[in-house]
């Protein structure tokens, strides 16, 4: 019966970001912080309702095989949601099992690009001001792009790189710009790209312009899987453009890839070095922070925990300001950071000059102070157990070990492996002896292929650790570990301590984000939610918040350039006000699930216009730990009442001629004024009577709808209103019967006569009176 999506071969490759090398966006349930299980949209008197169901687990989605549905069912594995339609009997049902998270109307899942998500992070106003990133330009490394899509086209896009060389082959990495061309088969970079900087064009059923609609885009297509160093080559020829061709001059690179670790961050880490590099030119790295909340703290993605990184978190975007709960709820996958950890580790401003210090001590004073050479073989049969730890290793994998200790003032071990015969598939891990239990800090070859070098790990001093080579293959290799340990320069390297960055930098949305996609690539099956969009389809995860978060920096980037006449912030300025902007939305934020808190664009642009004009300073604004997310008292709706209207109807006669007179009372006996202070009168007229405005207590009356409303309001004590209203005089077939009434009562605000639902919670409009048949028969009397 399900249909499942999970299209092995993709996913035995990709994963998801948080747990392997991964597209980031295609996983995590689709679910929000939310006291809830059944989505309070859902119509339980009414039939079979499309739903999107949140398991713990994608395998208990099998459970929906035990109703009788009125349709089948898809399984997004790697969401662990369903997508079916269930009766409202069924949705009580499936609402009740302990394996299901939320139960989530289909038409509750709102477009991550559309007119309501741009509203709420405060995009729609600064395009009204005419900021949608004209000047602006972001990079994208991911799967590839299809320029000659209508939501992106080709005369923005600047590039669209495909590598075109073999990873171990003998010449450098070759990229070949292919625009218009399509170089994404997956369909992930596709979406990507449409929320940075998509123009809503093809689509049929609403607006879908992306955050900077009019900024130029450079594709990196890294294939199918986020092969590392295609990842690395990318921003080699990246860096080299920055560097040699002065117009090439982006403002902002995303990329929705990573590697969850609880490890520390490691500044030598190939992309991190990158990522620094890069920075320092003045183009801003944006990063989602992985799809890993499920397994609690600690799954930030590892490239997102550089202080020069903007990681971004994703959130719902739902305003709910009456019950702030529901408020731009950050999504239950979206990657945690840590909060076991002191302050410092939160502090931006701290940590960037921290890394700042440790790159140029590193890059001048850091001393070699051990060698030595680790040989051995990896593969079946081997299984050299551990010295230190052999009960805390498997013994039967084929795994080989070697132990160091490092020394007493280290810093960093380098560990360079080579493997003969070469291009066997190995992966080396360290870890790391922590009050008795080995934790992993470090990782090479996490790509698919298996290219050799050389692992650099942050280490404690005097601290015990073992490697682990474990085979991914039925080979057998002889492998050689070239171990050389780092000096602490005297006091400077720790004084450059900590760098690592335990949070978020922000949230945006992430969760059912419709854009650009096609139909044909791997990922849009997984974009059909029957909006009938063929250019458009929907995806979840922090992928998908990550572009929404670049492009504000772009449209900050731009604005300042405007007001200041073309000069540019500093990258980590641009992050300082995306963070002072950010916005405390809902009572459950966190630092380590949101960080700054949730974007904003329109007061980051406002920021951004006041720096450039020198009404504000960099010093002025809440950067650092000042800019962390202070969460707003809870509010949630009062106990919800009825309005309780009651009263009666009275009128001249049951059977009138044609055109004659019937006066009809309203008599209001009460209401429920624990609810209102007022309400407004009106009632139904039927169709073809007409209502004489300058008799009784006629305020107006609409002729097209029938409605009658009455002058003033009513107190909950009670008040009878009256009208005059002439019977249908048109002939012959006038003649039959007409109902008058029901009357109707709505909760104003005394002085205004506004409709007023928000002074109290509860049903704020109540039918009163029943109704009045009357017949009408015969000629004009006035004939």
């Amino acid at each position: 019966m399900s249909q499942d999506y999970r299209r092995r071969q993709f996913v035995k490759m990709v994963g998801v970001a948080g747990a392997g090398s991964a597209l980031v966006g295609t996983a995590g349930a689709a679910t929000g912080i939310s006291t809830r299980t059944l989505d309070e949209q859902f119509d339980l008197d009414g039939g079979v309702q499309e739903a999107l169901v949140v398991f713990d687990d994608s395998e208990n989605a099998r459970r929906l095989e035990t109703l009788d549905l009125p349709e089948t069912y898809h399984v997004f594995e790697h969401l662990d949601v369903a997508w079916t339609n269930l009766t409202a009997d069924q949705l009580e049902t499936v609402a009740g099992w302990d394996s299901v998270r939320r139960v989530k109307a289909a038409e509750e899942l709102e477009w991550h690009n559309d007119d309501i998500s741009r509203e709420s992070m405060a995009v729609d106003t600064v395009h009204e001001a005419g900021y949608k990133g004209e000047d602006a330009h972001v990079v994208i490394i991911d799967s590839g792009l299809n320029a000659s899509h209508p939501g992106i086209g080709a005369d923005r896009v600047e590039a669209n790189y495909r590598y075109v060389d073999e990873p171990t082959g003998p010449r450098d990495p070759f990229w070949v710009d292919t625009n218009p061309g399509d170089t994404d088969t997956i369909g992930h970079g596709q979406h990507c790209a449409g929320i940075a900087a998509g123009d809503g064009e093809g689509g049929t059923q609403g607006s879908y312009e992306g955050v900077a609609p009019e900024a130029t885009i450079t594709s990196y297509a890294v294939v199918q899987y986020i092969y590392l160093p295609y990842v690395v080559a990318a921003w080699n020829h990246l860096l080299g453009r920055i560097r040699t061709e002065p117009e090439f001059d982006p403002d902002v690179v995303t990329n929705s890839y990573g590697v969850a670790r609880g490890a520390r961050y490691n500044p030598n880490d190939p992309v991190n070095v990158a990522t620094w590099k890069v920075f320092q030119e003045g183009a801003l790295p944006v990063f989602s922070y992985g799809n890993d909340g499920d397994i609690g703290e600690g799954g930030g993605n590892r490239f997102a925990k550089a202080p020069h990184v903007l990681g971004v978190g994703a959130a719902e975007k739902t305003i709910d300001e009456k019950n702030n709960n529901n408020n731009r709820s950050i999504v239950g996958f979206s990657s945690r950071g840590r909060s076991d950890v002191d302050d410092v580790f939160y502090d931006r401003d701290a940590l960037l000059e921290n890394l700042r210090e440790f790159f140029a001590i590193q890059e001048g004073t850091t001393q070699t102070i051990r060698t030595d050479t680790f040989t051995g073989s990896v593969g079946p049969g081997a299984n050299t157990d551990p010295v230190l730890a052999a009960p805390a290793f498997e013994t039967d994998t084929g795994s080989s070990y070697e132990n160091f200790t490092a020394a007493g003032n280290a810093d960093l071990v380098d560990l360079t492996l080579s493997l003969d015969p070469e291009g066997q598939w190995v992966r080396m891990r360290v870890y790391e002896d922590r009050n008795g239990e080995w934790v992993e800090v470090a990782q090479m070859r996490e790509e698919v292929l298996k290219q050799h070098g050389t692992l650099t790990v942050d280490v404690e001093a005097s601290t015990d650790y073992v490697v682990e080579l474990e085979p991914e293959d039925t080979v057998t290799a002889d492998y050689t570990i070239e171990y050389t340990s780092y000096a602490k320069p005297d006091g400077d390297l720790n004084d450059a301590r900590p760098v690592t960055m335990y949070r978020p930098g922000v949230s945006a949305h992430g969760n059912a984000v419709l854009s650009t996609q096609d139909k044909a690539d791997v990922l849009g099956p997984l974009g059909e939610a029957g909006d009938a969009e063929p250019f458009y389809g929907r995806l979840s995860g922090t992928s998908m918040s990550c572009p929404a978060a670049a492009g504000v920096a772009m449209l900050v980037q731009q604005a300042y350039r405007a007001e200041s006449g073309g000069e540019e912030l500093s990258t980590a300025d641009v992050m300082r006000v995306i963070e002072h902007a950010a916005a405390d939305h809902n009572p459950n934020y966190t630092t380590i699930n949101t960080g700054a808190g949730f974007v904003d664009a329109e007061v980051a642009v406002d920021t951004a216009e006041a720096l450039a004009a020198g009404d504000t300073t960099i010093d002025e604004l809440e950067t650092g730990l000042d800019a962390l997310v202070e969460p707003p008292a809870e509010v949630t709706p009062a106990e919800e009442i009825d309005l309780n209207a009651s009263g009666s109807r009275d009128d001249d006669a049951s059977v009138f001629t044609a055109g004659q007179t019937n006066r009809v009372e309203v008599t209001l006996d009460g209401f429920n004024g624990n609810l209102a202070d007022a309400v407004r009168v009106t009632d139904q007229v039927p169709d073809g009577w007409t209502v004489d405005e300058n008799f009784g207590d006629v305020e107006s009356f609409d002729e097209d709808s029938g409605v009658v409303t009455f002058e003033g309001t009513a107190p909950a004590s009670g008040e009878t209103f009256a009208y005059f209203a002439e019977a249908p005089d048109e002939g012959a077939g006038d003649t039959g019967t007409y109902t008058f009434g029901p009357a109707t009562a709505v909760a104003v605000d005394p002085e205004t006569f506004e409709d007023d639902p928000d002074r109290k919670q509860g049903s704020t409009e109540e039918n009163f009176g029943g109704t009045d048949t009357n017949t009408v028969a015969g000629a004009d009397t006035e004939a």
